[in-house]
């Protein structure tokens, strides 16, 4: 192996970035945002919202038009969150949106489709699953550089 300059600078900047990454640089971490927050805790209540809305209990009645209605401004909404965590830069915020979008998208198709409420077993069995999985990604948030102490 060749001692050239090249060689050695290569070297000691392998060194440096395994140094740094070893060290637990914040710099590869990325820093709390509060509007990434407020957008998974906005989310999180209009889409648990939805549901209890959209359900046979509580005496609701079946409103195609409330249904679209509601669906559509749900639709704007993870919309504007994912454009904001787009700019931001950060893969796991990016995939935490879509996966919870994939989530409020496939019900809203499943209601309009069936043009009826959902029943009470299925909207606690989904209630259950969407807020746990609102939980972690808010969870994400918080655990995250800066993020405010609880």
């Amino acid at each position: 192996m060749q001692n050239t300059p090249s060689h050695h600078f290569r070297k000691r900047a392998f060194l440096f970035f395994i140094a740094l990454a070893l060290s637990g640089c914040s710099l590869f971490v990325s820093h709390y945002d509060a509007a990434a927050y407020q957008n998974f805790t906005s989310l999180k209540a209009y889409h648990l919202k939805f549901l209890d809305d959209y359900s046979t209990v509580g005496g609701h009645k079946w409103n195609d038009a409330s249904v679209k209605a509601t669906c559509d401004l749900g639709e704007l909404k993870f919309r504007e969150a994912h454009e904001y965590a787009l700019g931001k830069k950060d893969d796991t915020r990016v995939r935490a949106i879509e996966y919870l979008h994939n989530a409020f998208t496939r019900q809203c198709k499943d209601s309009l489709q069936n043009q009826a409420l959902f029943n009470a077993k299925y909207v606690d069995q989904e209630r259950a699953t969407t807020s746990q999985n609102y939980d972690w990604a808010i969870e994400g948030e918080l655990t995250r550089v800066n993020a405010p102490k609880k």
